[in-house]
């Protein structure tokens, strides 16, 4: 028998578990269970359709009498998203189309040269193809276009985050991007920034509100009354910019 004392083994929690559940017929969507270790429930209604999230120990019949009941709040949601859904543009990669760069309007201009590459004349994108590449121009087109909204990101909110930082009187350890699906940014516990580069086409007060909001996080890493403040003090019209990204951020797209 071991005289020393015995680490406690932590109690093994059963993985998720994902049930989809059809109800199209009875109340007009279909939506899928999750049951999981939290602690509470809750109904997410997401562009992919209705998630109902509970603890293991929630029966079925629970749940789907809870979602009977919240119904017609979810069909209204679901419309929402479709709504929001239909509003988002589809983006060319020919002659002349129009992409967002902040706030302005940029037209595509396509050429042929020895390498590729993208320069902006005025409200012009000048993309030359390599006439030396398999890829075919629209392909050749898509990822000029990508890698040179990833440079501009990088350049314009590294810039931008200097100068809040300085204002702030702190400082960040790495700026990263990230084309992520639900948040335009992320500041990490270390002091590491992490943007949506799709922000880019936002316009230049919306992008400054971001930097602003991620760089205030280097100091309250919370949502607190205190950190608003310190928000409002290095944009105070941030409100504006906040629900400009709620309203239109869905509208960001690549």
């Amino acid at each position: 028998m071991s005289i020393f004392p015995q680490k406690r083994r932590k109690p093994t929690l059963p993985a998720p578990r994902i049930i989809p559940v059809t109800a199209i017929d009875e109340l007009g969507f279909d939506y899928i269970i999750r049951l999981s270790s939290r602690k509470s429930a809750s109904i997410e209604v997401r562009a992919d359709g209705v998630r109902v999230c509970a603890p293991h120990r929630t029966t079925q019949k629970e749940l789907k009498h809870w979602v009977c009941a919240k119904a017609a709040w979810i069909r209204e949601k679901l419309e929402q998203q479709q709504e929001r859904q239909n509003q988002i543009p589809q983006r060319s990669f020919a002659e002349d189309a129009q992409w967002p760069f902040m706030g302005d309007q940029l037209s595509l201009s396509i050429q042929t040269g020895k390498k590729n590459g993208a320069q902006r004349v005025g409200n012009r994108l000048l993309i030359t193809l390599s006439n030396r590449s398999p890829k075919a121009p629209p392909e050749q087109i898509e990822n000029i276009l990508r890698n040179w909204y990833q440079q501009q990101a990088l350049t314009v909110l590294t810039e931008k985050s200097v100068q809040a930082c300085q204002r702030l009187e702190t400082r960040y350890r790495s700026i990263r991007l990230r084309r992520t699906k639900s948040k335009w940014g992320h500041c990490t516990i270390h002091g590491d920034l992490q943007f949506n580069w799709l922000i880019l086409q936002a316009p230049e007060s919306v992008i400054d509100y971001l930097v602003i909001h991620e760089c205030c996080h280097l100091i309250h890493h919370n949502h607190s009354r205190q950190y608003w403040q310190l928000v409002a003090t290095l944009s105070p019209n941030y409100q504006q910019a906040k629900q400009w990204l709620n309203d239109n951020g869905h509208r960001l797209v690549f």
